[in-house]
Order: structure tokens, then sequence, then C-alpha cells
């Protein structure tokens, strides 16, 4: 079993896709709130550490406060997690989204615009984040996002949550059309994560070997 396909599978295990969603009515959903599920002790050795809380998804749509839907890709960076401080309660991480990366989508043009992109992906990259800027929505967009998710033949990884700082500063930028700059905006390091980044311009340069 290669290491792309066991993290897809603790993904669909932590979020899966068939994440419950409260529906009020027909066009009205509930956001899921933060829960923590604690791994179970196995006999006499502790529990593993929980898994890190994933935002972004390869593909992510965000619902805004008058149910439009709007996507945008994020390229997901592989690593490791051990020793970056990132914990289940870390903040969402710094993604640079800039307002051109985020495109509505039309209602009608839903469900075609989902299979098209998942079409010539494994299972294994069918990765969705939805992300909705209030805690209850009305869209109708997103019942017919949910119903071509829910279809067990799309098999589709998802997940509902509310979206990050980030999202929802940019989602605005674009639809009032200002220039965005992100060093002009006042982050909040608590809802907004910096990852440490490795300066690429330093070379490593192997020590000589002694002579004998």
């Amino acid at each position: 079993m290669t290491l792309k396909t066991i993290a897809v599978l603790l993904l669909i295990a932590s979020y899966g896709c068939n994440q419950s969603t409260e529906k009020l009515n027909d066009n009205t959903f509930v956001v899921p709130s933060d829960s923590l599920l604690l791994p179970r002790r196995i006999g006499n050795h502790p529990p593993p550490p929980p898994p890190i809380k994933e935002y972004y998804f390869p593909s992510n749509f965000i619902i805004d406060t008058a149910g439009h839907i709007y996507f945008y890709q994020q390229k997901i960076k592989s690593g490791w997690i051990c020793g970056t401080g990132m914990n289940w309660d870390t903040p969402p991480s710094y993604i640079d989204l800039q307002p051109n990366d985020i495109t509505e989508i039309p209602t009608p043009n839903l469900e075609k615009f989902i299979k098209a992109n998942i079409k010539h992906l494994d299972s294994s990259d069918r990765q969705f984040a939805i992300a909705s800027v209030n805690d209850t929505i009305i869209s109708s967009g997103l019942k017919k996002i949910f119903s071509v998710f829910k279809d067990k033949s799309n098999r589709i990884t998802w997940t509902f949550r509310r979206t990050t700082p980030e999202e929802t500063i940019v989602l605005d930028y674009k639809k009032s059309r200002k220039k965005y700059y992100a060093g002009d905006i006042k982050w909040d390091s608590t809802k907004t994560f910096f990852p440490f980044e490795v300066d690429k311009t330093i070379k490593f340069i192997p020590p000589k070997a002694e002579e004998k």
C-alpha cells in the first residue's frame, strides 16, 4: 500500500464522503460544528495522536451569503507534519490565495462542471472542500453539489466547513473588484497559520571527507 493511498484512507476516515450534514429544508443547510474524534487505545499502548485537520483539498467550493457558488483549486503540498508545530487545533495555513484564482460557477452548470473535473482523476484524487461564509446557508447550488458528492458511483471525498479567514477576505476582494495585496492585510496569527518555509537560496554543501 503506497503512502498516497494511506493518506487518502486517513482523509476518508476523518471526513468521509458520508459526512453528516444537517438539512433544515430543501435548500437550507447547516455547517457541521468542529469535533475531534479521539483515537482509541489499543491494549496497553497509548492511542496515536489525533490527525491534523485538513482545510484545503485540491478542489474547493465557496458559498457566499447569497448562496452563489465559487470555485478554486489548490495545490496540496506534501511533507512531514512532525516538528512543524501543527496540531488538530492549528488554524488553517496561509495559501496565498488570489482573487483571480476564484471563479463563480453558475448553478445550472454545477453538475457538469464537477463531473468534468473528476472525469480523468483517480478516486484517490477526487477530493473537495465545501466552505460556507455562514453557519446556515440557503443555496440551490449547494443542493446540487451534495447530490453529486453523495452519489457513491462518483467516489468523491469531501468535507463541509466554514470558510477560512483567507477565503473570506479574498472572496470579498474578488466580488468588490478591489485591488488585493496580501501584505496590506492585518492577518490574525491565531486564525491563520503561516508555515515555516526554508530559504531555497541556501545550498547544502556536504562536508569534505577527512583524509586518512
